[in-house]
């Protein structure tokens, strides 16, 4: 498994545009609180040992979609998304509310420290258990002795759409990221639902163009 204890840092300003999906159990500005199975969370702070809350956010509404709605559509296998995934689920507008220190794992950084994208932020989900291995010790050790609020990559868009690269960041909550409910600001058309209406219509335009099928809810 690759080691990243040398990894740089950059910073994520405050005022930032941001797009979220979320589930609607949850507030658009709520951290996860340590639930599911992603690419660095559930992880445990190193500093406390106490679970780490985490958000996923990405620089546009494509990307945000593909990390999330589209997390398990690849390549080389099959291309289908689930209609009943998309109830309860939302597309959030925000703008960031404080900056926030990011350990940097985009392509050039990668590069640098020689590594592969597939070996860090584009590895299928059965690889989760070492990506957050990785994220355990980028916190474990920072740079210079910096602490972390999160980490920030490039998207799977590229290698999926066929386009330029696009950033996507996880805040991890509590101490790290402190930042309260209430202090994201919402813009534009603020949160929007995919299961009908425009959010729905981008989940659509995307799938169209991944050439991915979206299956009727009684499919399966």
């Amino acid at each position: 498994m690759p080691t990243l204890a040398r990894l740089r840092t950059t910073t994520l300003r405050a005022g930032t545009p941001l797009y979220r999906v979320y589930d609607a159990t949850w507030g658009y500005d709520e951290h996860n609180p340590g639930h599911g199975d992603a690419r660095f969370s559930p992880i445990d702070d190193p500093a406390t040992a106490a679970r780490l809350p985490s958000m996923y956010l990405a620089a546009t509404p494509t990307a945000a979609l593909l990390e999330t709605v589209f997390h398990d559509v690849h390549q080389v296998s099959g291309r289908i998304v689930y209609e009943r995934d998309l109830r309860g689920k939302l597309l959030a507008h925000l703008r960031v509310p404080t900056a926030a220190t990011l350990g940097d794992l985009r392509d050039a950084e990668l590069g640098r420290l020689g590594l592969s994208r597939s070996q860090v932020v584009s590895s299928p989900a059965e690889h989760y258990p070492c990506t957050r291995r990785l994220a355990d010790g980028v916190l474990r050790h920072p740079r210079r002795g910096r602490a972390l609020s999160g980490l920030i990559w490039h998207s799977r868009q590229a290698e999926l759409a066929d386009t330029p690269p696009v950033e996507v960041v996880v805040l991890f909550g509590g101490p790290r990221y402190p930042a309260q409910r209430g202090s994201w600001e919402l813009f534009g058309p603020g949160a929007s639902s995919l299961y009908d209406g425009p959010g729905r219509l981008l989940v659509d335009e995307i799938a169209e163009a991944l050439d991915a099928v979206i299956e009727l809810e009684d499919a399966r």
